[in-house]
């Protein structure tokens, strides 16, 4: 399952310009690279390497600094604060509290990461579109590039905005010459990529096991519904697409039959979950050497946010409020949460030491917690597996297209399935001290059927996707799309203790003021706050920086 862990060709990853300005002093370039077919697969790999990256040195070789999809997702929701000491990693902090300034270092590392992806994937199709590869296997690893820079663009639209959009490599010319587009426009892109990826991919049980993990028609229909769902909360130029549009690209997922919630929820995010028959999209990892960790085969996804008293920087706690929204004996609260407050802070069958003054909440992620003899040796990165889209996000994608489309049995039933399974699931894996196994929580009679119609209904699909994907860099992007995210702010404002629970921690900074300074309107005057570009990009490209950076 981890075959297509990307290694890098140090020559695909210069600029075009720089290449072609010398002559070869072999027989292989750039053009004929792409004729052998374990060349074209390492250089899309090199594409996958890059979605993957959380940190490392640049394509200039200075060094970009931690970014996961989390710092957004979570820490600026109300689902995580930015854990560890207040004062660690300050940067994190000013992106949560809408504070931070042109060189916030997440910031500048995301966009380096979207730009060097772009310019690979843009590589990698152009010289696979006149490839004389075999048609079944070339058109698959275009799909598959379609797809990496969809994904790409996307992640970069959700925080920026608007941004420069290249489906060709940068030219000398096109320096300080090149636009940045609208929001519109680059959504536009975005879909124009995932559909194109939808044309060229296999399905995934058309992949040999040899081949697992990567992009499918599945994951492309999954992320362009996902777009047009964002479109539809904030993309203020839109008048086309709707929810019928993401409820056409669900029905299409759940029709393939390629996918089905497993049976115990508590497996997702053990190792024997990997690619299971839920995965959508997951990072495929290896661990990786002291010298090259953790930039190219593995990560630091769960070190990251593991205990600080154990082995980890304690980063991404989950929140009292994201404790307090599972229902009575639902099983996935243990599945997501462990601390001090919690099962007498037993997690993976032992009882660990935490303390509170190296947390910003009582709780860490117990999605991305790793046992003992499952972690790799210090200074190594992990070879676990970031999951990136489960089929339940599809069920609830299409519970609530179908809400929308006002067909609130077939809502009902998606949401209900949901709860099925999670009721029926057993409690983490090590709940108990002294035993990794999976025990039976005694509540399969908890979380009954969701009854309700009209705006309850709705209230409940939300509530569903906060618990089902809760800490999986979701709720950010659910709150903005949904116009609801600045009422979580002044809830923030208001109600969020320190660890200890004795001081609010953002009583003096006005959360919701600070994020309307740095916001667009999109439809119905949603609040879409946007974070800064770098400042070397606005002044070198002359691109305009987002609202009042």
């Amino acid at each position: 399952m981890k075959n297509i862990v990307p290694f890098l060709l140090g020559f695909l990853i210069m600029g075009c310009s720089d290449f072609l300005e010398v002559d070869p002093i072999n027989t292989q370039s750039e053009e004929n690279f792409f004729d052998e077919p374990e060349n074209a697969i390492l250089a899309v790999n090199g594409c996958y390497d890059i979605v993957g990256m959380t940190e490392g040195p640049g394509p200039d070789g200075n060094w970009m600094t931690h970014n996961y999809e989390f710092f957004w997702g979570d820490i600026c929701s109300d689902d995580a604060e930015k854990g560890s000491q207040p004062s660690d990693f300050q940067d994190i902090t000013d992106l949560a509290t809408w504070d931070a300034k042109p060189e916030n270092g997440p910031a500048n590392a995301l966009w380096i990461k979207i730009y060097d992806g772009m310019s690979r994937c843009n590589t990698a199709l152009t010289q696979l579109k006149s490839s004389p590869l075999e048609d079944e296997l070339r058109q698959r690893l275009m799909g598959e590039v379609y797809f990496l820079r969809g994904y790409l663009t996307f992640y970069g639209a959700r925080v920026f905005g608007g941004i420069p959009v290249f489906t060709e490599n940068v030219t000398p010319s096109d320096f300080g010459a090149v636009e940045r587009a609208t929001l519109h426009e680059t959504f536009l892109q975005i879909e124009s990529d995932f559909e194109a990826a939808i044309g060229f991919l296999p399905y995934k049980g058309e992949y040999g096991a040899e081949n697992m993990g990567r992009a499918t028609k599945g994951a492309a229909r999954h992320y362009l519904a996902r777009l047009y769902m964002y479109m539809i909360g904030t993309d203020a130029e839109n008048s086309e697409i709707g929810w019928q549009d993401v409820y056409d690209q669900t029905n299409a997922i759940i029709q393939s039959g390629e996918y089905e919630l497993v049976a115990n929820y508590a497996t997702i995010f053990e190792p024997e979950g990997e690619n299971n028959a839920e995965s959508i999209f997951e990072l495929q990892m290896l661990e990786g050497s002291v010298e090259n960790a953790p930039e190219k085969t593995g990560s630091n996804f769960s070190q990251f946010q593991a205990n600080r008293l154990d082995w980890g920087w304690g980063f991404n706690n989950p929140t009292v409020d994201l404790f307090e929204a599972f229902e009575d004996g639902d099983p996935r609260l243990s599945c997501t949460v462990y601390g001090p407050s919690y099962n007498e802070g037993i997690m993976g069958g032992q009882k660990w030491d935490y303390d509170l003054s190296e947390q910003m909440t009582p709780y860490l992620n117990r999605k991305a917690a790793l046992m003992p003899g499952e972690r790799p040796s210090i200074s190594k990165s992990s070879s676990t597996n970031i999951r990136k889209a489960r089929y339940a996000e599809t069920m609830l994608n299409h519970a609530e297209a179908s809400y929308h489309l006002g067909n609130e049995a077939e809502a009902r039933n998606m949401v209900n399935m949901i709860r099925e399974r999670a009721r029926n699931s057993t409690y983490a894996r090590g709940f108990t001290e002294g035993s990794l196994d999976y025990i039976l929580t005694g509540f399969a009679d908890n979380l009954p059927d969701v009854e309700a119609s009209g705006d309850q209904l709705l209230q409940a699909i939300y509530h569903e996707r906060r618990v089902e994907l809760a800490m999986e860099g979701l709720r950010f992007w659910d709150l903005v799309r949904t116009n609801r995210y600045l009422d979580v702010l002044e809830k923030i404002r208001t109600t969020f203790m320190d660890a200890e629970g004795n001081n609010l921690r953002y009583e003096n900074i006005n959360l919701e003021a600070n994020a309307q300074s740095h916001s667009i309107t999109g439809p119905n005057g949603t609040v879409v706050p946007l974070a800064p570009i770098p400042l070397r990009e606005v002044a070198d490209w002359g691109i305009d920086q987002n609202p009042n950076y």
